[in-house]
């Protein structure tokens, strides 16, 4: 395969299979979530967790969340899309069963301080017509557990605080919900209707980026009709855990075979795409050579010489990408690509904010998102003209942020 990377150092890259053997113990943030971030603790005593439960049936993703799957529990889509709560607020889902439980028709995101004084929301995002439900920790038991790398104590201890955001986003971030990092959380249309079936897409988080940081941007995906599909790595890029993007897809397949799954006969396995963010970007630009995969979308990360893409990245991102560095990226690339460069990026007194805009900004990049996806993997033609011609969705907001797309784009 023959890829590029935008904008990340050739130090980032070698990094990503490449234990770092001497290092001091403080960590930059470039090495906490950046694609190419592996372990700084080679003195840990900490090993992976072997599998546990390997073989059995695919589970059933989630048996709280059956009830409400388009008719199952009665009375029809209507009445299912009816019972949804109106708003969910992040800062109340503070633990797996909250999570679980979440069947939402909007989000409202965390207020985040400003240096400058206030704060930044809170934001609300409105979902789309199936709302979302969240699935959390699933797969034990089945052939589709992952290992779990021995680098993700780290993330808890220095690795997440070394981008010196606020303590409130921090500390919202660093409560696990109990979360399992050798299984998937699954992001799904609370409501589904008779005889559809929706397309799937694999996530790979960045660096320490836990799942549910980035629930907002997921679960408003799904709540426009995507089952999404996450492993619960943190370290997506880094044996022994970079291939959980792709298992996540062998994972579906079982799930939609599994009577006993509220996804049986629900998915879409003809049309999946693959994202991910930062390091989970540089995992994507190895998954998106899958055959499977129709469709890619790197978050701070990369472009794609296999698949058809979206870049986004903004200013202060760990790399230092330019509105030209990722114009020139996208153009040399051999597959149809568009870019999007950020400005009005939050000053929180983080180091690098402007790699986290998808978490801490979710309201900026979900219509792109969902767009994408709706263009790339449901033929959705108005979709397709938020990225293509002079007046595009896109176009003309450079106050906002910078946008193009190659010639290969049509």
């Amino acid at each position: 395969m023959n890829k590029k990377a935008t904008h990340q150092s050739s130090n980032e890259r070698s990094n990503d299979r490449t234990l770092l053997r001497s290092r001091p113990r403080r960590i930059s943030a470039l090495h906490i979530v950046g694609a190419g971030a592996l372990s700084v603790i080679a003195a840990c005593a900490c090993g992976p967790r072997p599998p546990v439960g390997a073989g059995g049936s695919a589970g059933s993703a989630g048996a709280a969340g059956t009830g409400g799957a388009g008719g199952s529990s009665g009375g029809g889509f209507e009445a299912c899309v009816a019972s949804l709560t109106p708003l969910c607020k992040v800062r109340e889902l503070d633990t797996a069963e909250k999570m679980e439980a979440s069947r939402c028709a909007a989000g409202e995101f965390l207020p985040i301080p400003l240096t400058g004084g206030g704060t930044y929301g809170p934001k609300t995002i409105q979902g789309g017509p199936y709302g979302q439900k969240i699935d959390w920790n699933e797969g034990a038991g089945t052939a589709y557990v992952n290992p779990v790398s021995g680098s993700e104590p780290i993330c808890l201890s220095i690795g997440i605080d070394s981008f010196r955001e606020p303590a409130a986003v921090t500390a919202d971030l660093k409560n696990t919900r109990g979360l399992d990092y050798s299984l998937y959380t699954i992001f799904r249309p609370a409501c589904m209707k008779d005889g559809e079936t929706y397309p799937v897409i694999t996530w790979a988080n960045g660096t320490c980026g836990l799942t549910h940081g980035y629930a907002m941007l997921l679960g408003t995906l799904a709540s426009h009709g995507f089952v999404v599909v996450a492993s619960n790595s943190t370290w997506t890029n880094s044996a022994p855990t970079n291939g959980v993007q792709l298992r996540a897809l062998d994972y579906a397949a079982a799930l939609n075979s599994d009577a006993n799954s509220p996804l049986y006969n629900r998915l879409n396995l003809n049309q999946i795409g693959a994202m991910g963010h930062s390091q989970g970007a540089a995992a994507t630009s190895i998954a998106d050579g899958d055959p499977r995969v129709k469709s890619a979308i790197f978050w701070n990360a990369g472009t794609s010489n296999e698949k058809p893409f979206l870049n986004v990245s903004g200013e202060r991102d760990i790399g230092g990408a330019t509105p030209s560095s990722m114009a020139s990226g996208v153009n040399a690339a051999t597959q149809p690509g568009a870019w999007v460069y950020h400005h009005q990026v939050l000053q929180t007194g983080g180091t690098f904010t402007g790699h986290l805009v998808l978490m801490m900004q979710p309201e900026r990049v979900t219509d792109m998102a969902v767009a994408w996806w709706k263009w790339q993997l449901k033929g959705d033609q108005q979709a397709k003209s938020m990225f293509v011609g002079s007046n595009c969705g896109l176009c003309n907001r450079s106050t906002e942020f910078e946008f193009g797309h190659n010639s290969r784009m049509q």
